[in-house]
């Protein structure tokens, strides 16, 4: 049995997949049309077919869509459950609290705290032959970010990036910067009322810091977020990013939760310049034919997530567990939820199962264009709260 720890709160970086409500699916429960209902079954069960495991995953929506759940199932010996969540931080505090999952995939940055609470296993890396396809820059990341003695204890499935996104009909071509969202004559546009922002610390924040990194000729803010395996900004620091984006507030139209609805907002021509992951930007242009919204990496530089599956010290099943794992980055499959997402994989080989438009969009990406990606990162306790309350005075 694991030890248990306190659960606290902060927001995290999401990915792509907001949806509203916590479901949960199999593939066969999908076919049947019960894809909305939630299903908490006892990790690691034995399944009705014969003795097939099954497998209880709590992730993102994409990965309970039925290509991918039928890709699974159909290259792994096992019954896959999926709880649909929209949050890592959910994600942690259920398995925390209960035995009922045998895999979480949240974002990097909340891995360190599923390792510190001792409630995952190391990889088996028999079961996951497929690791050492993935670019050795989230391997990297995964040396640095949340390996202990040794031993890596997430494995990468797939990743994005934030920068920001313009109306090309309203807004005139600019060397990319932060400074759109900070400065009021950066561009001759009345930015008025018209800028978004995250309605999240952990996606937010950064912004502010990166922009004052470059405004005040200051590299501390950068390394607080680069140097550690946490943010570790000082709480002067903090103060002055709140100050900022309290001052930034003239030109907001307001603060966006849900990829949907930043969807929703920017195709109805509500603001001019979002903050903004890439994937909501192919997803307007592929659903929504918006060939007027350009998506651009600031020359500050761009925050980076990237999806982590790890597996519960409780679960019965744990090398089927990983051979699941295994499973969301082999080719085939990848290549499933990559569509799913519209986000690539973290193994490069998916692209080859893609149709050429897809993988320009989705596919494999130049390794060099990672030197401008900055891995999200927890922030350090020590600062926890007067980072927590610095937000709290922003949004008030």
């Amino acid at each position: 049995m694991s030890r248990r720890s306190e659960i606290t709160n902060d927001t995290e970086a999401s990915t792509n997949n907001q949806q509203t409500g916590t479901t949960g699916v199999s593939r066969r429960a999908y076919l049947a049309g019960a894809g909305a209902a939630t299903m908490f079954a006892t990790a690691g069960c034995a399944g009705s077919s014969g003795g097939t495991p099954t497998i209880n995953i709590i992730t993102w929506n994409d990965f309970a869509q039925d290509p991918v759940l039928e890709s699974v199932e159909e290259n792994v010996d096992a019954t896959v459950e999926i709880t649909s969540s929209t949050s890592s931080t959910e994600m942690f505090q259920q398995m925390n609290q209960s035995a009922d999952f045998d895999i979480a995939v949240p974002n990097n940055n909340l891995v360190p705290r599923f390792l510190n609470a001792e409630l995952i296993e190391p990889v088996n890396t028999d079961a996951v032959g497929n690791y050492g396809d993935i670019y050795q820059k989230f391997r990297d990341f995964v040396g640095e970010q949340f390996t202990q003695d040794g031993n890596a204890y997430g494995v990468p499935i797939r990743w994005g990036w934030y920068g920001y996104a313009y109306d090309t009909r309203e807004v005139p071509d600019h060397e990319p910067s932060y400074n759109i969202m900070f400065e009021d004559d950066y561009v001759d546009t009345d930015l008025d009322g018209e800028v978004i922002m995250y309605d999240e610390a952990a996606k937010t924040m950064p912004v502010a810091a990166l922009y004052l990194a470059a405004a005040e000729d200051d590299p501390s803010y950068r390394e607080a977020l680069t140097e550690n395996d946490r943010m570790t900004f000082t709480e002067d620091q903090i103060q002055t990013m709140r100050d900022l984006l309290i001052d930034q507030k003239p030109s907001l139209q307001g603060y966006i939760s849900s990829d949907t609805t930043f969807i929703q907002q920017f195709q109805q021509g509500n603001f001019l310049v979002g903050h903004s992951g890439r994937n909501e930007v192919i997803r307007l242009r592929e659903n929504q034919g918006a060939d007027w919204v350009e998506f651009v990496v600031p020359q500050e530089g761009a925050m980076a997530w990237y999806e982590t599956a790890v597996v519960s010290q409780e679960s019965d099943n744990p090398e089927t567990a990983w051979e699941v794992v295994n499973e969301y980055i082999a080719p085939g499959t990848g290549a499933e939820l990559a569509r799913q997402g519209k986000s690539p994989s973290c193994n490069p080989n998916v692209a080859d199962e893609l149709e050429e438009s897809e993988a320009e969009l989705y596919g494999r990406i130049d390794p060099e264009r990672f030197e401008q990606f900055i891995p999200f990162k927890d922030i350090d306790p020590d600062v926890q709260e007067p980072y927590n309350a610095a937000w709290e005075e922003v949004k008030a």
